[in-house]
Formats: C-alpha cells, structure tokens, sequence
C-alpha cells in the first residue's frame, strides 16, 4: 500500500506538471463556472420570494450547477485517461467534449442534487421529529435515520471519487458505474481515504493559486490516476485466483509498478524547477 501511494503520488505530480498549460487553460472554464455559481447565489439571496421556495430554489440552482461542473469534468475525462496512460492532452477532445459529455454530467449532476436534497431537506426533518420544538421527546428511531443517512451521504462523497474515472475507462452505464464505485471504496477503504486527503490538498494548492492549478482538471487526473492504478490489483487477482485472504492482502506492487516506474523515470525535485539541466 506504501509502495503503491507512494508512486502514484509522485505520478500525479509529475503529470499534472508536465500538462501545466493544458491544467491552467482549461481550468479557466472551472472559474468562470464558479463565478456564475457565486451571481447566481448573490440574486437569489436578494430575491422577495416566499420564504417556502427558498430552500427549493437553492436546490434547485446547486442541480443546475452540479450538472454543468460534471459536464465540465466528463469533458476533459478522455483527456485525464490519455495523461494517465502517459499520453498528451488533445484540446479538440476537451472542447469537443463539452456537448458528448452533457448526458454523463446530466446523470451525475441530477444524483448529486439528489443526494444533497436528501442531506438538506430530511436530515432537518428527521431531526425535528426526534428534538421536537415543543420540548417533548422525540423517538430514537429518528436518530437512527439520521445516523444512516449521514453515512451514506459520507459514503457517497468517497465512492463519487471513482465515478468519472470508471465511466471514462469501462463506459460502463450509469448505475453499474455508481455500484462500481461503491465496491470500490468498500475494497479499498483506506487508499480511497487517501484520495481525498489528495485531492484535500489539490483544493488547498487551487486556493492559493487562485483557481489555476491543479484545480478540477488536476482533480480529474488525480482520480484516473488512482484507478489505473488500482486495477492492478484486480487484474493481478483475475491471473491468481484462489489466494486465501491474507495473500490477497499482500499485493507485490513493486513487480506491478515495474513498468510504469520504468516509463515515468527517475523524476529528481530540480526536474520541476530546472527541467532544461535534465
């Protein structure tokens, strides 16, 4: 497991920085997305609607948002798949992108506004019902409808890291993507926790470069990088079936990175900083 985050680590950092343009051009579409969130929020607020449709309209614009950002992701998936693989990025395949990809950012998008009308409209509700206003007691079933809940809104944000890169690699359908993705978190509960902690620091290097880099795109290329990976495992289990639990465990991932290692090269720190000295 060591050997293996260790190494992909390294790789994402050695393919986002090898693609920094292609990153900081398209990730401009990711700001320009953000800015129409952040006007469309500001009116909203501003709004004399009924108190009523407020938390439906908020609703309602994050779909519409959710579904535009996935699109936008599932635009530069082919892209993130070819830098994974070591290939370049093509820019006709992200702008070209943007209308083929509309169904899968459709898909994706309207779950995700499901998921967070479920978040935001029947944790509130279950927890009335078990502290009601009145300050009478409540029953403890409701709490254990929002222990559930909770968790599967927790699980949901670690599986959906697995999405895009499975409907880009498998072109799988939607719902066998998304069972996809939960069996892979629960087979890999650690690295996909390790993911996010990635993809954590992806968001804070995106603060403080204002957006430009890694931002969505280099997001993009830490998740196909993770499950290219990561099928390793799989394919090195389809070759030795019949292994008992605990050899399972003991993936040689040093004999499965060999030929990426090979490929990518020894990459020294003044490589990044001094590439024409290499």
């Amino acid at each position: 497991m060591t050997i293996m985050f260790g190494f992909f680590f390294k790789k994402n950092l050695c393919d986002v920085w090898d693609n920094l343009f292609y990153v900081v051009i398209t990730n401009f579409f990711s700001l320009i997305l953000i800015a129409l969130a952040c006007v469309a929020v500001y009116f909203e607020t501003y709004l004399n609607v009924n108190r009523v449709w407020v938390k439906p309209l908020m609703l309602g614009t994050f779909t519409l948002f959710s579904i535009l950002a996935c699109t936008l992701t599932f635009a530069g998936g082919e892209n993130a798949y070819g830098i994974a693989k070591y290939n370049s990025p093509k820019y006709a395949s992200f702008f070209k992108g943007f209308i083929k990809s509309f169904k899968d950012g459709l898909s994706l998008g309207l779950f995700i506004g499901i998921v967070a009308a479920i978040a935001f409209v029947s944790i509130p509700f279950y927890f009335s019902m078990w502290k009601p206003e009145d300050g009478s007691t409540g029953s403890i079933v409701w709490l254990g409808f929002i222990i559930l809940i909770f968790w599967f809104l927790v699980a949901t944000f670690f599986a959906l890291q697995w999405y895009m890169p499975i409907r880009i690699s498998m072109k799988n359908g939607f719902f066998k993507c998304l069972k996809k993705s939960y069996l892979l978190l629960l087979d890999n509960l650690g690295f996909t926790f390790a993911l996010a902690l990635v993809n954590f620091l992806n968001l804070l290097i995106t603060l403080f470069t204002f957006g430009l880099c890694p931002g969505l795109t280099g997001i993009i290329i830490t998740n196909m990088n993770a499950l290219r990976l990561r099928m390793y495992k799989y394919d090195w289990l389809e070759v030795n079936p019949g292994l008992s639990m605990q050899e399972r465990k003991d993936v040689p991932w040093d004999e499965l990175l060999a030929k990426d290692k090979k490929t990518l090269g020894p990459r020294p720190l003044k490589s990044f900083i001094f590439p024409w000295k290499e």
